[in-house]
């Protein structure tokens, strides 16, 4: 490569770096604003509303409960919809609510086990659609909402509120009583979605938890406190009859808009233009969790922690599954409502619709950003010894404020970080926090390949003569192959069921639960409602298990379970989990445990003794 060639790149480096300096600023600027606006905010709140009550779980209940319907549409979700129906229906903390599932002809092995849940359980009900799938989620919303209407008039019963669900969601237990406090004084509500923790080098989910962390604990936060577009995440909405009513108006009865890629974000903007009231809340409640005793090791303890009411669901794991979502949420919200809406609403809807179509720029930049800063370390390190050659600093010294701009934007950068850093902190904890700084590169680069994906698809795809787009499905799994059971009944249930206490004592010891966060069989065993026997004999029926005395265990030793290594073996007798059979044949192992409800525990069980396939066992 002669000189002059190296000059010219030199020279071109130089002009994109100041490009990329006005850009970056320019974005950061803009996320500079959120965050110094949530931060007094945050400290104003913390100030002003210390000496009002916060909102409780007898609050909560204290409003009669409202109908509510919840709309899940579903396209082969026969994996995941069975598991998903039972456990929620098990687990939510409300008497009236209906599951109403849309589902298409042409699906017969969802359709199938959705009737199957359908006969079994009163508050789920089969909506199969009049066309063949995919349509799109808007159309699938809207064939269940026309159900809804004529589920009405058929059965005299009105629905309230209305609920936006997906197949792989984990529904927080207290949410639709939180829907039931705010509505109808609010047409539409959002709880944050934050997607579950996973190992910790599954760098492509984390990409999820950690943006959901910072949108959904301070964003978003902010653009509600403006009065600004609170947008839909898709799950955890919540809207009143009211409002879906209005939206239907004047559209043939169809509240949801066929024609866009992210309906949900659609309908947001759309209640928001029309002056309906919009809220996101973020409300947490004490909560027992099981954690390590001294924070990276030693035994599991209970610790009350707060929980979030909040939905909870697995995202992609992997790489081209995110592009894929990835670029259907940037094509449908920065390029499709970009060119369909324009620029709508008053200065703070218009601020923070600019807010979510920057992302069709910013992502070239960050990655321009990453080529510069390589590009001028590999120049320094061929050239520093080189007097012919000109260094970045003559630049910065022949023009001054771009050596300050540089520095702005490293300000912002490094600004960027830690908001990220506290945001994952605050709801996974500290490692999570710390690799949350590596994955944001990894981060931009799924997000690059989004945005060409969204652009190539978007310009250069030729369109359908439908203007309804089809259903480009994300594929769901639900979370709890880990987990014991994940549709066990509730443990307070089967205790009345079973006579050992009244329906009355099970209230109060619920009401104490919501106050302490202590668990059931906690305040059970405090009040001496039941025995430990009455107690873990109930559990082993609630998550399925046979139950053994302590005395009654002939725990294996070691010589008799030949795949298993020393360290694994004695990791178990130091958790008190005892092998009690073993087939080597079948690569199957059962263990006995003192409590099924710690997950953590129960996942490492399973993994110190991989390849081997695990059964569970109780003992008291």
């Amino acid at each position: 490569m002669t000189i002059t060639m190296i000059l010219g790149i030199y020279y071109f480096a130089w002009i994109f770096l100041i490009i990329a300096a006005i850009l970056f600023a320019i974005s950061g600027i803009d996320d500079l604003f959120i965050d110094i606006y949530y931060w007094l905010r945050y400290g104003w709140r913390f100030w002003s509303t210390r000496k009002y009550p916060k909102l409780n779980y007898e609050m909560l209940k204290s409003n009669p409960e409202k109908n509510i319907a919840v709309l899940l549409p579903c396209w082969h979700e026969a994996g995941v919809i069975a598991t998903m129906l039972i456990h929620n229906c098990n687990s939510i903390d409300y008497q009236c609510y209906d599951i109403f599932v849309g589902v298409y002809p042409n699906d017969p092995d969802t359709v199938n086990i959705v009737q199957e849940i359908e006969k079994i359980n009163l508050h789920v009900h089969c909506v199969i659609g009049e066309n063949p799938g995919p349509t799109n989620k808007a159309s699938n919303l809207n064939q269940i909402y026309k159900y809804i209407k004529k589920y009405e008039l058929t059965n005299d019963k009105h629905f309230d509120i209305y609920v936006f669900h997906d197949s792989e969601d984990i529904i927080h237990p207290l949410s639709f009583k939180l829907y039931n406090y705010l509505i109808p004084r609010k047409d539409m509500i959002q709880i944050p979605v934050f997607p579950l923790e996973v190992g910790y080098f599954k760098f492509t989910h984390w990409v999820y938890n950690d943006e959901f962390c910072e949108n959904h604990t301070k964003d978003i936060v902010v653009r509600e406190s403006i009065k600004g577009l609170v947008p839909s995440a898709g799950v955890g909405t919540a809207f009143s009859s009211h409002a879906l009513k209005i939206l239907a108006e004047g559209n043939d009865g169809q509240p949801f808009a066929t024609y866009s890629l992210t309906e949900d974000y659609k309908t947001a903007l759309t209640i928001r233009l029309k002056g309906l009231s919009q809220i996101f809340v973020y409300q947490s409640i004490l909560h027992t969790s099981w954690k390590r005793k001294w924070g990276f090791w030693g035994k599991y303890v209970k610790v009350k922690t707060h929980e979030f009411i909040a939905t909870r669901a697995l995202f992609p794991m992997e790489y081209m599954k995110a592009v894929r979502q990835k670029a259907r949420w940037i094509m449908g919200i920065s390029l499709q409502e970009w060119t369909q809406t324009g620029w709508v609403g008053n200065i703070s809807t218009r601020y923070t619709l600019l807010h979510d179509r920057k992302s069709a720029f910013t992502y070239f930049v960050n990655i321009l950003g990453y080529a510069l800063f390589i590009f001028w370390v590999l120049y320094w390190f061929v050239t520093h010894d080189n007097p012919q050659f000109p260094s970045l600093q003559e630049q910065f010294n022949l023009h001054p404020w771009v050596w300050y701009l540089v520095l702005f934007v490293t300000f912002l950068m490094l600004e960027r970080l830690f908001q990220r850093f506290i945001a994952t902190c605050r709801i996974y904890g500290w490692i999570p926090a710390f690799l949350s700084i590596p994955r944001i590169l990894y981060a931009n680069v799924i997000n690059l390949h989004a945005l060409l994906r969204a652009y190539r698809q978007f310009f250069f795809t030729p369109k359908r003569v439908s203007k309804s787009p089809v259903w480009d499905k994300t594929e769901h799994q639900f979370p709890g192959s880990h987990i014991l059971i994940s549709y066990k009944q509730r443990l307070g249930d089967l205790l009345v069921q079973s006579n050992l206490i009244t329906l009355h004592q099970l209230e109060l010891v619920v009401a104490e639960q919501k106050k302490t966060g202590e668990q059931i069989g906690d305040i059970l065993r405090r009040k001496n409602y039941v025995n430990q026997y009455q107690l873990m004999k109930t559990i082993a029926q609630q998550y399925k298990l046979s139950l053994n005395t302590l005395g009654d265990l002939k725990p294996l030793i070691r010589r008799d379970m030949p795949g298993i290594s020393f360290y694994n073996y004695y990791w178990l007798k130091r958790y008190n989990i005892y092998p009690i059979q073993f087939d080597r044949d079948k690569k199957k192992i059962t263990v006995a445990i003192p409590d099924p409800s710690n997950e953590k525990l129960i996942n490492e069980i399973i993994n110190h003794l991989k390849p081997y396939q695990v059964q569970f066992e109780l003992y008291v």
